[in-house]
């Protein structure tokens, strides 16, 4: 039997996140509202758990050399603690329940934007702020504190996987053009 770091290793947990830019907005969107919920991808005694609260990966847990099962994941124990409730919320809630950003996709950014704006093209677009006078991963409402909506989920056989997507419209958080981000969790064989 492999070593948890190799099995780990060889089960290729694979994350693509594709992002891609639109001009048009749909209906559904920016105030929708989702439940917030837990799904999870299974493959013999390897297991993921992800949630649609922020596209989060929340646990893996694989067996140990002694055939042990262990969650090797930093996080939460319960979905309640990343989000006000486990009741629907809505897709801009701002809820500061969860500061440690353990496992969610940021976004539109991944780190700070000084003073919460920016220079494009000649215009100078200000950001939602966050972080003192600065805007941190996106803002409070950025991707990580959104719910995603499930675009498909296979949680067992030979292709575990799960895909999220999320829209940010044109001038969410401040940010100019619409976009639209899918993340893919999927468990392969070695």
């Amino acid at each position: 039997m492999a070593s948890p770091a190799r099995r780990l290793l060889l089960a290729t947990l694979c994350v693509a996140a594709s992002l891609l830019g639109l001009g048009a907005q749909a209906a559904a969107g920016a105030g929708a509202r989702r439940t917030a919920g837990v799904y999870e991808l299974r493959m013999g005694d390897f297991s993921v758990r992800v949630t649609n609260w922020g596209a989060r990966l929340v646990s893996v847990v694989l067996p140990d050399s002694k055939g042990n099962l262990a969650d090797v994941v930093l996080g939460k124990d319960t979905i309640a603690e990343y989000v006000p409730s486990n009741q629907v919320v809505s897709s801009l809630a701002t809820t500061q329940n969860d500061t440690s950003y353990f496992g969610p996709i940021t976004g539109r950014v991944g780190q700070r934007i000084s003073r919460g704006r920016f220079v494009l093209d000649g215009e100078v677009y200000h950001l939602e702020r966050n972080d003192g006078r600065n805007t941190l991963r996106g803002g409070g409402t950025a991707f990580s504190r959104s719910a995603w909506t499930v675009k498909e989920y296979v949680g067992g056989g030979d292709s575990p996987r799960i895909t999220f997507f999320y829209r940010s419209f044109d001038g969410e958080q401040g940010f100019p053009g619409s976009l639209d981000a899918h993340v893919t969790y999927r468990l392969s064989s070695p």
